[in-house]
């Protein structure tokens, strides 16, 4: 079995193994241990043949004490976006070919996107990170962030992004060869407006006809993508299905532990509908000990859409 793909900004999975991905992480590093630890299971259970997708916004968090911490914004963490940047690298050293994320929005605001500003307002969080760095390490960071990919196709008929893939003309070609930079002096407004990179990165929602048109365009090699799932808008009750097509679900930030999923997907296997994720089996509780809380949680023989 063949590993993975590159086609300049998009990255393609074999159909085979296993893929565990998480949406938003915003620099809460114990939610990105769980997610790892998670992975590691997975490599275990396949004897290596597993890979962990992280769909982008892994940096800029809260910056709020407990006492200030805002109900809407799910569990107290501290933001440790560098040690969760630093710990994702050391992984992907560690295990070749088999660690990716996806660039979100945050990251893009560092190498040629407009300044976030949801918990920083001046300076934004790209300045207040970068100023945390230091110079010699943002560079490393920016080197790190060029880098990554802005979407995956995921086995047999799974597309991954980090927004809602509100795609409306753009080939294959013209995104696997979408540039990051020159959008800094836009204000968001503006880039939500920027083909592909303002579909792909700001989009909170998409048309189903706009969804498929952008699967057919990205089908390679005969196979035909059904589905795609994103993070970046989070969902409370952890995941979220619109139609046949779209998955959107939380791993992380602004909800609570109980709620928070991340998907376990087997790369061998066809899915045509979203509603083939099941919570309990592809669908997975970050924090299993806290699923009971959710109803009708079936750890082992999940066949329900809902719950």
């Amino acid at each position: 079995m063949g590993g993975v793909e590159r086609y300049g900004k998009l990255i393609k999975f074999p159909p085979g193994g296993r893929l565990v991905i998480s949406t938003d992480l915003h620099g809460n590093l114990p939610d990105f241990r769980r997610v790892v630890a998670a992975f590691r299971q997975a490599l275990e259970d396949t004897d290596g043949d597993a890979y962990l997708l992280l769909t982008g916004d892994l940096v800029h968090g809260p910056c709020y004490t407990r006492e200030q911490w805002p109900e809407h914004l799910g569990d107290f963490y501290v933001d440790q976006s560098v040690e969760l940047v630093d710990e994702f690298m050391g992984l992907q050293r560690d295990l070749p070919g088999r660690v990716f994320a996806l660039i979100g929005n945050h990251e893009h605001s560092h190498i040629g996107g407009p300044h976030t500003r949801k918990f920083h307002k001046s300076p934004s969080e790209t300045e207040f990170l970068e100023a945390a760095l230091g110079p010699k390490k943002t560079a490393r960071y920016k080197e790190l962030f060029r880098s990554l990919p802005i979407g995956a196709l995921a086995g047999r008929g799974v597309v991954v992004t980090h927004g809602a893939p509100r795609v409306l003309d753009a080939s294959f070609a013209e995104i696997c060869s979408v540039e990051y930079g020159g959008h800094e002096g836009k204000s968001i407004r503006d880039m939500i407006a920027v083909p592909i990179l303002g579909e792909m990165f700001w989009c909170r929602a998409a048309g189903p006809l706009v969804v498929r048109r952008l699967l057919e365009r990205l089908e390679r090699d005969g196979q035909r993508n059904w589905i795609v799932v994103f993070g970046h808008d989070p969902v409370r009750k952890g995941y979220l299905r619109e139609g046949d097509e779209q998955l959107c679900f939380s791993t992380s930030f602004g909800l609570k532990n109980e709620k928070k999923v991340y998907l376990d997907l087997d790369l061998s296997r066809e899915y045509r509908s979203v509603r083939q994720l099941r919570f309990g089996v592809d669908i997975l509780p970050l924090y299993p000990q806290l699923a009971h809380k959710r109803r009708r949680y079936r750890p082992s023989s999940a066949s329900s859409t809902t719950d």
